[in-house]
């Protein structure tokens, strides 16, 4: 069974796209099951739309009807920023909606954002282990706060091709058994082959990492429209046959099913 946990459509401001032309996509790609994930950021942006209950509201009155006549399965899902500073306001959130799933991303340091473009000279500016040690150590926070059912892009960092010129085993090592203590489990997320770094996320080396800690994964595309559902999963797929995952996870109502891959 083949999942797409990470899709966005046009209810997320950088993408586009209905919810049937991601499905009858799924469809005809040989998905067997897809979760709508939309953006929702709670720190920097009070006025996203997801903080507006009507508007949240009638996203899911949609949803529901979409779900009601889809011949596979579908899931309602959120991307969620995680901040340290906000873990009630989140909770507060989550608790609001019928979730099937959450997915935690950490795409904030601060207010630097790590892989918006119109920042990226950020990287040029930093010791890049110490980046890599405070990304990191706020994923491992992410783990820490409970509030989550599936780590987004676990090594986003990577995503302009930095990384430190060092061996960095450790920092991955305590964040893949931080990932194991939290329950969770790891997206294999296939946008990262189309970014600079031009690796899945998580790397190879990662995911073999967190399968020692036996994290479970699933699989996500990172879909901002309709033709980038299932984007290059076969080369996912067998990444993780190879590495020894031989389930993957699906979700309904916060709860997690294991599936045969």
């Amino acid at each position: 069974m083949i999942m797409d946990y990470h899709v966005h459509t046009k209810a997320s401001p950088d993408a586009t796209g209905e919810f049937s032309e991601f499905i009858r996509e799924a469809e005809k790609k040989g998905i067997d099951e897809i979760g709508f994930s939309e953006h929702a950021i709670l720190h920097y942006e009070r006025d996203y739309p997801y903080r507006s209950p009507d508007s949240m509201n009638k996203y899911v009155q949609e949803f529901l009807e979409v779900k009601r006549k889809s011949e596979i399965p579908v899931r309602l899902g959120a991307e969620v920023d995680f901040f340290p500073a906000d873990v009630e306001e989140i909770r507060d959130f989550l608790e609001e909606y019928p979730f099937d799933y959450v997915i935690g991303s950490v795409h904030y340091l601060g207010s630097w954002n790590v892989d918006a473009s119109r920042q990226a000279q950020e990287y040029s500016k930093r010791d890049i282990l110490q980046v890599y040690e405070e990304y990191f150590a706020t994923v491992r926070k992410l783990c820490r706060s409970k509030l989550f059912d599936v780590l987004g892009h676990a090594d986003l960092i990577k995503i302009f091709g930095f990384k430190p010129n060092c061996n960095f085993d450790g920092i991955l090592e305590d964040t893949a058994r931080a990932l194991a203590a939290s329950d969770m489990c790891v997206e294999v997320n296939t946008s990262g082959l189309m970014r600079p770094c031009k690796e899945m996320y998580p790397s190879e080396q990662f995911l073999a990492l967190l399968r020692k800690s036996r994290v479970p994964v699933t699989f996500g595309s990172d879909a901002h429209r309709p033709n980038d559902v299932g984007r290059r999963f076969d080369e996912a797929i067998n990444l993780v046959k190879e590495l020894g995952f031989k389930q993957a996870c699906t979700f309904e109502a916060r709860k997690r099913r294991m599936q045969e891959i």
